[in-house]
């Protein structure tokens, strides 16, 4: 029986984990004409097609390539083409590389281990505010203004401007959803535009009043004897602002649920005996904060799934699926299993190759923080009334997630969950 698949689908964005099972079982490859996608479920094939240099985040002006696939270079999403001419996921070698070299002294493990500090004092004072309100959402008072806040640290974002940014983001990232509405496109676009304008306003500042920021390192940069220009600075930053605090926001929240569907394995981080360091891989792996990454194919020759594998033709688009990969059997032992002390680390949640994400050392170290700061204080997780996922498909996430702050230090496991806010 041939399986069927529809991202675009709530019921199967609410919890996609068997319909990945059933594809990965039909074969290494399967094409969606709806969508005119071909989607690569299994880990090896995930993980080998990210190094693959036949396959690209961007085709550029190749013939024979479907533009009308990429709705910003139909030419009604002008603001939105501004920011991908130079974002750092879509753009390819030399640009690429030049960008990326820019930024990576910003995540050095020295200068992410330099936040551990501020991350440990924002959890801490996130944590004490909840406990003298009587409630903690775990999205909007502790993940959402730790991520962005260190983003936005790093960056040389103002404290005025910060509540603007999350907004901002949500509505850009829409476009990466499987199958936009025109309504949401728009306003993608239209965000886009905003966001550009509040980045520009940064860099003029940063010209005329230089600060101890990646802003600033930013324009002063000089890459080959130039030095960049400001719409090259603007989609960097931008770039930099959503991946920072999106992906860290919802990996935080899936593994609260996680955990609170799990409370066996919640006691092994509390009692010690898995430390959160390795926890995090586990809730990394189990249910990733970004489910798939779009490439195109632009050679011939492609074969998906080995020598006698699926062979794509060039200028074909192919979805690298990481919610599937990392659910894959063929390389994890009883991959639906959530073991908190798993530690495996060749998970794909933060991807590969040369877009490997650049942030994913301070992700992990926020993460760390963060449930070892919540191991302290919880021995279980109880999921409150007014949970809801974030809707979509490829940002797997929640919106809301109110945890119950009462005194259950000092309680022993319970059942962790309140409702069905774990699937």
């Amino acid at each position: 029986m041939t399986p069927t698949f529809d991202p675009t689908d709530p019921e199967t964005a609410l919890d996609p984990y068997p319909a990945y099972a059933a594809l990965r079982d039909a074969g290494p490859v399967w094409y969606s004409p709806a969508m005119n996608l071909h989607f690569i479920t299994r880990h090896a094939d995930v993980h080998e097609a990210w190094r693959d240099r036949r396959l690209g985040s961007d085709f550029g002006d190749r013939p024979g390539f479907d533009a009308g696939a990429q709705p910003w270079r139909s030419g009604d999403y002008p603001a939105f083409a501004r920011f991908e001419r130079w974002d750092l996921l879509a753009i390819e070698p030399p640009d690429h590389t030049m960008l990326r070299r820019l930024v990576l002294t910003a995540f050095t493990p020295r200068a992410v281990e330099a936040q551990r500090a501020r991350i440990d004092r924002s959890v801490e004072a996130a944590l004490e505010a909840a406990g003298e309100r009587g409630s903690l959402d775990i999205v909007r008072d502790l993940a959402e203004p730790l991520s962005l806040g260190v983003i936005c640290d790093l960056i040389g974002v103002p404290e005025a401007e910060r509540a603007g940014v999350i907004d901002l983001s949500h509505a850009v990232v829409a476009m990466y959803e499987p199958d936009p509405a025109a309504t949401a496109k728009a306003r993608a676009d239209e965000a886009a535009g905003e966001f550009l304008d509040l980045v520009h306003a940064l860099i003029a500042d940063r010209r005329a009043d230089s600060a101890d920021d990646l802003l600033t390192a930013l324009t002063v940069a000089e890459a080959g004897g130039r030095r960049l220009d400001d719409d090259q600075i603007a989609s960097t930053a931008m770039v930099l602002l959503m991946a920072g605090h999106e992906a860290s926001v919802n990996a935080a929240a899936n593994g609260v649920a996680a955990f609170a569907r799990h409370p066996a394995e919640w006691q092994a981080v509390v009692s010690g005996a898995v430390r959160p360091a390795v926890a995090i891989e586990e809730v990394l792996r189990w249910d990733p904060p970004l489910q798939y990454f779009h490439r195109w194919v632009l050679d011939d020759g492609i074969t998906i799934g080995g020598p006698d594998g699926i062979a794509i033709p060039r200028g074909q688009r192919v979805a690298l699926m990481i919610g599937s990969a990392n659910r894959d059997g063929r390389r994890f032992d009883e991959p639906d299993a959530f073991r908190a002390g798993r530690g495996e680390t060749a998970h794909l949640s933060f991807g590969g190759g040369i877009h490997f994400c650049l942030g994913a050392p301070l992700a992990r170290l926020e993460l760390e923080v963060l449930f070892a700061a919540l191991a302290r204080r919880f021995r279980r997780f109880e999921l409150l009334e007014g949970v809801e996922r974030r809707a979509g498909f490829q940002f797997r996430g929640y919106s809301r997630l109110p945890i119950a702050v009462d005194d259950v230090h000092d309680e022993g496991p319970g059942p962790g969950i309140v409702g069905d806010a774990g699937r």
